[in-house]
């Protein structure tokens, strides 16, 4: 998955549920693909967590000009809030609005130019190569609180031993929050904490948003143009197409109505397209139409 900020190589490595149809046709499901799953689920299930934090307010201890903290929320693995110090009081926030049924948390570290001096020498006309043979942590604390007043520890890793840039942590059972702090970063080679992503995933209680409505038509021989209408209950929205209505094998997630092109299609191939809704309480589908 491409990040290419610090380097044109600069990625991560993606898992989809993958497999092969009753008509031996190979298939991925990546409706929800980062969002928290069971590994156990079957494809194209649509998840018991939603995602709580996409487009929340988001507040920190300080942050560096171009990296606020409004990032960490927004759904983007290629931008990121960054702390104007390394500093243990540093801190960032996200507040979902109200309580919250949170089942699950994932902390997606960033990279920044890491500002890290190469120990040994460098072979002319060659990529700095450096193999690390010290331990490194990155430790934190996950709080959480109903009134920004009170808090209560979710995750408490200030003594970890391991190095994770990207971890999960689970509830099961589910707690009641509306604001998720996290403090007390500390990251290999001692460099300002940044995160791209404090994603929260639970359950809500509201309703469901309503069908969308959209516009599918062809604006060339591999692409399309997918024009939603402007939807306040939904969060973000499911673009997806196939061969036909059961074989919506491909998507593309949006998080904001208007108009989205892909493309990803076949020349001369017919098309079905269904666009789907969403927000922090469920899924709803919107109607299957034939590509114009």
């Amino acid at each position: 998955m491409r990040i290419s900020k610090n380097h044109d190589f600069e990625r991560r490595l993606g898992l989809w549920k993958a497999g092969f149809d009753a008509d031996g046709e190979l298939f991925c499901d990546q409706r929800f693909g980062d969002w928290v799953q069971p590994l156990d689920g079957k494809p194209f299930e649509t998840p018991d967590w939603m995602l709580l934090s996409a487009g929340k307010r988001a507040f920190a201890s300080s942050f560096v000009p171009g990296c606020e903290p409004e990032h960490a929320t927004e759904e983007n693995v290629q931008t990121w809030w960054k702390a104007a110090t390394n500093r243990p009081d540093e801190w960032l926030c996200v507040d979902l609005g109200k309580a919250f049924d949170v089942r699950a948390v994932q902390i997606n570290f960033a990279d920044d130019r890491l500002d890290v001096p190469c120990p040994g020498e460098i072979r002319p006309g060659s990529q700095a190569q450096y193999i690390e043979e010290r331990a490194l942590f990155t430790r934190w604390l996950l709080e959480g609180s109903e009134d920004g007043e009170h808090w209560f520890a979710i995750e408490d890793k200030r003594q970890a031993q391991t190095d994770l840039s990207h971890d999960l942590t689970v509830r099961e059972d589910g707690i009641s929050a509306r604001y998720l702090r996290l403090s007390e970063t500390e990251v290999p080679y001692g460099q300002n904490p940044c995160v791209s992503g404090l994603r929260v995933f639970g359950k809500g209680s509201g309703a469901k948003p309503a069908a969308p409505t959209f516009t599918a038509n062809r604006s060339g021989d591999t692409d399309m143009l997918v024009s939603i209408a402007p939807q306040k209950d939904a969060l973000g929205f499911n673009i997806l197409f196939g061969d036909s209505p059961e074989k919506l094998y491909h998507s593309c997630t949006v998080f904001r109505s208007g108009e989205k092109r892909i493309g990803a299609l076949i020349k001369d191939r017919t098309y079905c397209v269904r666009v789907d809704a969403f927000n922090e309480n469920g899924v709803t589908e919107g109607a299957c139409i034939k590509l114009a």
